[in-house]
């Protein structure tokens, strides 16, 4: 019945029912142009107030699921703050809220227009945006070597949250800023296009060697923007056609070719430790001459520094040196010095002439002199994209890039319009962004849209966020998602009117009741009756424990303490690893490609490996035992314990301080008594421990800060 009536819904919308998988089918639901479905009237006053409600209402009605109440405002402040800035409420802004006179959704309303306004909302949703991209401040793979400029990527996503930049211009910077760039209105416009390209940057590396392994890092280029941005799996089509959605081969390289096309910056690898490639961060052909003359320098010096003690160039040094000898004694004598000078001259052109400084003046003055070129560079490089040669690519039969066959035009998937991206001259990116980024493309509206909804209510209207395919989930509503795609792009692509849309609706105020008559008809909440119970983010996690703990260092943050890429070579065996302490949100960690962070590895941070749409959480012995005996934890306990007792009035003042501070409410008379037992226990059995009242207030903090009801919102 339930599969029926979904199916009813898609045939309302589309006119058809959903076809069945079919290799080849662009009939496919998401494939379809995006829809504009008037909203169905409703009898109920309460679920008529919204067009997302009055979908739901009737999705409700057909298939008997009768929705919860409304949440209390201690709730929904809770619910709200933590969706819109990963933090909680401070007990004044919750009092305030609580005691609001306006009617809820007036009070409501205000309330999300404040935690929009929020700097926090940035870093917040900033996060969610750096998973999808595969964010991190190192490089990847073999040596694992650190980006100290990819924090000003990141930090321009976070600013452009901020500043509700329009998500489709959005979109084409990431995708061809630095092609923008060259447009833009101001230097400083220009410079933040450039940044806004580390998107593509951010890519993994793979292999010892910078060029050898490049098709696996346009492969996962292709993967990041194919689930990411267009809820495909692009990638299924790079060793023949996808077996499952109407994409080939052919479109699959059609779509290399843009990439193959671009030159990616690198921070070094095993046989080439210095990097190249970097982006001055400004547009100008004059810009970029100077740094690959740069780049070209220090590449130069690093071959002759690597290759210095080889056997094969031993005979040649010798030979240079015997000569040098030689012509010294020669011109002591004043004999003719032209075939000597021949002879020298020969090997300073041996193997292109790659050895010319080595020879000319040492291995001491080359390591000298690229120092001093990586101390004195001559800009603030970006970790950025720019162009290479364009080119079409040749599909590689099987996927092996050694194995070519045919040259594939630059252009979209067929299924997709097939849009050539050749045209210009130039990598074909400005077209493919304008292409991604267009209203009239089926999908990226639709994703977004989806992605956003998931992370406002825990699932999908389309539950497999980053894949609209075959293989992929049918939509549960999918007249409400054609409905909000189309409001988003009406409303100018704008994220906080998005939010705005959905959390104003009466569907989002619900309360995280879970009557066993609904439980059992929609235990996964498909009909969206109640709102679901969640654990935070480990990000939520962490930076909630300093927040209570009036520790949190709120000021944005910038790079790290990286050692200079010049001072410090990483290889398989010796790859970097560090970790910089810091009390800034966690948005703001230094975040590793091989080695996880010991706080949101465990508590299922992002992963940079790949670009994830949801994360996963999981519940497993070693959170509870790194809670039990973190010192981060006990650090914040006791931090939160001397505030506790800085507080004016009694014991009893003091815990409702804590109760106030951490869970957003009063304790109650039951869990007043608990904490009360638990102060007096402690205190019985340390009576000889030094500090005894700041340990058992501490002991009581720690209690607070692991339980469940910290850990989760409703």
């Amino acid at each position: 019945m339930v599969i029926a009536i979904s199916l009813g819904i898609a045939v309302a919308l589309f006119g058809e029912e959903l076809p069945a998988p079919s290799t080849g089918s662009s009939a496919h639901w998401s494939f379809r142009p995006v829809a504009d479905p008037t909203p169905p009237g409703v009898a109920a006053v309460d679920w008529s107030r919204s067009g997302i409600d009055r979908f739901l209402a009737a999705a409700h009605k057909a298939n008997n699921i009768a929705p919860v109440g409304p949440a209390d405002r201690r709730t929904l402040i809770r619910r709200a703050a933590f969706d819109l800035t990963g933090l909680p409420p401070t007990p004044a802004e919750a009092d305030a809220f609580a005691d609001d006179p306006a009617d809820d959704e007036t009070a409501f309303a205000a309330l999300i227009d404040r935690l929009l306004a929020s700097p926090h909302y940035g870093e917040r949703w900033g996060r969610h945006w750096l998973d999808v991209a595969r964010y991190a401040d190192t490089q990847g793979d073999v040596g694992d070597f650190p980006i100290p400029y990819a924090w000003r990527y990141r930090n321009w996503v976070i600013d452009a949250f901020n500043r509700d930049m329009p998500y489709d211009a959005f979109l084409k910077r990431q995708i061809a800023g630095d092609l923008m760039a060259e447009t833009e209105s101001s230097p400083e416009a220009a410079a933040e296009s450039i940044v806004a390209t580390g998107y593509l940057a951010m890519a993994r590396r793979f292999g010892n060697t910078k060029d050898k392994d490049m098709h696996l890092t346009i492969e996962d280029t292709l993967d990041a923007l194919g689930r990411g941005i267009l809820g495909l799996t692009l990638r299924c089509a790079r060793c023949h056609d996808h077996k499952f959605d109407p994409l080939s081969m052919a479109d699959y390289y059609g779509l290399y070719g843009v990439f193959e096309s671009v030159r990616y910056p690198w921070m070094g690898a095993s046989d080439a430790k210095s990097p190249s490639d970097l982006s001055p961060g400004m547009p100008g052909r004059e810009h970029r001459e100077k740094v690959d003359e740069y780049f070209r320098l220090i590449t130069r010096y690093e071959y002759q520094m690597n290759n210095h003690f080889r056997p094969w160039l031993k005979p040649t040094l010798d030979a240079y040196r015997d000569v040098m000898k030689r012509m010294a004694v020669a011109k002591k004598a004043g004999g003719d010095l032209t075939a000597l000078e021949k002879e020298r001259g020969r090997h300073l052109k041996f193997r292109g002439g790659r050895f010319r400084e080595l020879m000319l003046h040492g291995l001491e003055w080359i390591k000298k002199e690229k120092r001093r070129l990586g101390e004195n560079p001559p800009y603030e490089f970006a970790f950025a994209v720019s162009e290479g040669r364009p080119r079409d690519t040749r599909v590689q039969v099987k996927g092996d890039p050694n194995n070519l066959g045919d040259a594939t035009p630059r252009r979209a998937p067929e299924a997709l319009g097939g849009d050539s991206f050749s045209g210009s001259g130039f990598s074909g990116r400005l077209e493919l962004a304008d292409w991604i980024a267009g209203a009239d493309n089926p999908l990226t509206a639709r994703v977004m849209v989806n992605r956003v909804w998931a992370l406002h209510f825990g699932r999908g209207l389309v539950s497999s966020l980053d894949n609209f395919g075959a293989q992929g989930a049918t939509p549960d509503h999918p007249e409400l998602l054609d409905w909000l795609a189309t409001r988003f792009v009406e409303d100018g692509w704008s994220m906080k009117q998005l939010h705005r849309r959905i959390m104003l609706s009466r569907a989002y105020r619900l309360a995280a009741d879970r009557p066993e008559a609904n439980l059992a008809a929609d235990p996964g909440n498909r009909w969206v009756w109640h709102h679901p119970r969640r654990r935070l983010e480990a990000e939520a996690i962490r930076d909630t424990m300093l927040f209570v703990a009036d520790r949190l260092d709120t000021r944005p943050g910038r790079g790290h303490p990286f050692r200079p890429w010049h001072s410090r070579r990483y290889s398989l065996n010796a790859p970097f690893n560090e970790q910089f302490p810091t009390l800034k949100r966690s948005v703001y960690l230094m975040t590793q490609r091989l080695f996880r962070h010991p706080f949101l590895g465990l508590f299922d941070g992002p992963d940079t490996a790949n670009a994830t749409a949801q994360r996963k959480t999981t519940s497993n012995p070693a959170q509870a035992l790194y809670l039990m005996n973190s010192e981060f934890v006990r650090t914040q306990s006791l931090v939160f314990a001397d505030r506790a007792l800085e507080q004016d009035g009694s014991p009893d003042d003091k815990l409702q301080w804590i109760w106030r501070r951490a869970y957003g409410r009063d304790a109650s008379t039951e869990e007043r008594a608990f904490a009360e037992a638990h102060l007096k226990a402690f205190k019985a059995t340390a009576e000889k421990r030094a500090h005894l009242e700041r340990e058992a207030w501490a002991s009581l903090c720690r209690a607070v800060l692991t339980s469940n009801e910290f850990f989760h919102v409703e």
